[in-house]
């Protein structure tokens, strides 16, 4: 580490190869100090996501009117734009020491919501167990080698953020979104696949009959009609847009052979497969 007026500190620099911009989040930088006692950033703001991790110490963090402290284990995050100060607290029995990445891309709020993070709740109390202390110490070696292996960094980051996720609460403090639109969701993402209402069941955790009669009240029609209806308008649409035969179609669509395709087409449509192609 090098020494600083206000701290013996370490810093890397990373650019996000093509692959991790399109995939939407990536590291911008990454450091790790042993804070002096009269340790403190700020006001200042930054245009990445600045996340922290406290290994000792105490650290006072104010930030949009909010002031916290936050002790080993502990976590925050700076959000971009946002103005902030943090200070070490000087009568803690430990030197504050911390780790921190700073995040950017379209993808990094969503990742942070899943942990319960946004501006107006930056901070994290008990996140960092010795899992997650595992992987930051992968990552402090990482970067100290000096050398760029993207998707190690991105595998990385991920085992990060999900071992962190595991320690939070955010899962019985907010509200699930509502199955029945995630049974929508779920039919037009695999409708050309062979999935059972009963895959479908398990998959949102409701009994079969439970989700048919919540499914017709919400859309009027039973998941499998939907299911019918969703493969056969895209049959239509391959019928009129490409070059596909009709049993290459059917095929495609999920159904196990032409006939059965035809007749459900014909019977939607009032016109066969061959007919409405013209």
């Amino acid at each position: 580490m090098q020494e600083y007026a206000h701290e013996f500190a370490e810093h890397w620099y990373s650019l996000p190869t093509p692959m991790q911009a399109a995939g939407g989040s990536w590291i911008v930088r990454a450091g790790h100090n042993k804070a002096k006692p009269h340790y403190g950033v700020g006001p200042k703001s930054i245009q990445q996501y600045g996340f922290h991790f406290i290994k000792s110490g105490m650290v006072q963090v104010t930030c949009g009117g909010i002031t916290v402290e936050l002790g080993e284990s502990d976590a925050f995050c700076l959000f971009p734009g946002k103005s902030y100060v943090y200070q070490a607290i000087p009568d803690s029995a430990k030197e504050l020491q911390m780790v921190w990445i700073a995040l950017d891309g379209p993808q990094v709020s969503l990742l942070l919501l899943e942990l319960g993070l946004k501006d107006a709740s930056f901070h994290l109390k008990r996140a960092l167990d010795h899992r997650v202390w595992a992987t930051i110490r992968q990552f402090i070696l990482y970067f100290q080698k000096g050398k760029t292996d993207p998707m190690r960094e991105q595998s990385l980051l991920y085992e990060l953020l999900w071992k962190i996720k595991q320690n939070t609460d955010i899962q019985r403090a907010s509200p699930k979104r509502h199955w029945v639109a995630e049974v929508k969701q779920y039919l037009e993402l695999h409708c050309t696949e062979n999935i059972k209402i009963d895959h479908i069941a398990r998959h949102v955790g409701v009994h079969r009959s439970h989700l048919y009669t919540a499914f017709m009240k919400e859309f009027d029609c039973s998941p499998m009609q939907y299911l019918q209806r969703l493969r056969l308008e895209k049959g239509a649409q391959l019928l009129k847009h490409t070059g596909l035969s009709v049993t290459e179609a059917a095929l495609s669509l999920g159904y196990p052979d032409l006939f059965s395709f035809t007749r459900a087409f014909t019977k939607m449509y009032g016109i066969s497969p061959k007919g409405y192609r013209g």
